[in-house]
């Protein structure tokens, strides 16, 4: 039933980002597809993540997060942070360009298209994964390229 769900569930186009915190003074990270802005006002989007991963638990612990939506360029970008065999911490960056965000000082990744940098706000169980609610405290577009899209447990490009 899982696989049949998830098959399903694969048909609907995402963006994705890479869901990033400080936390210990290390920076962590994680691709996610499941993001959403849910108010304008107070500016809340909202990433949801599997309960167990290691980037949930730093996050919980440093009370703030980033997401950087991807460009159409950042194929293994994506890659890189959805493989749980990566190093963790200051490790996992290696190679990646970043800059602390204004608030949090999460990693915001520069050759994103855009990035929200949020407080914590409220955190809700749903199944297998914690539905996080940030409160946006900066934000900003970085670049003008194509988002990288996900659909069919595939990477594609946005067609004009």
């Amino acid at each position: 039933m899982s696989a049949r769900f998830r098959s399903t569930a694969a048909t609907f186009p995402t963006g994705v980002t890479v869901l990033s915190t400080v936390s210990d003074g290390e920076p962590h990270g994680m691709t996610v597809n499941s993001f959403a802005s849910i108010s304008i006002d107070p500016l809340l989007v909202l990433v949801s993540v599997n309960s167990s991963s290691r980037t949930y638990e730093r996050i919980v612990q440093s009370g703030s997060f980033a997401v950087t939506v991807l460009s159409d360029g950042q194929q293994e970008v994506a890659r890189w942070f959805a493989n749980s065999q990566r190093p963790s911490g200051a490790d996992s960056f290696a190679g990646v360009s970043w800059k602390p965000a204004p608030h949090s000082r999460s990693p915001v990744l520069l050759d994103g298209i855009s990035y929200f940098d949020c407080e914590l706000d409220q955190a809700y169980t749903a199944g297998d994964h914690t539905m996080l609610i940030g409160a946006v405290r900066a934000y900003d577009v970085l670049s003008d390229r194509p988002p990288l899209l996900f659909v069919r447990s595939r990477f594609t490009e946005l067609r004009k």
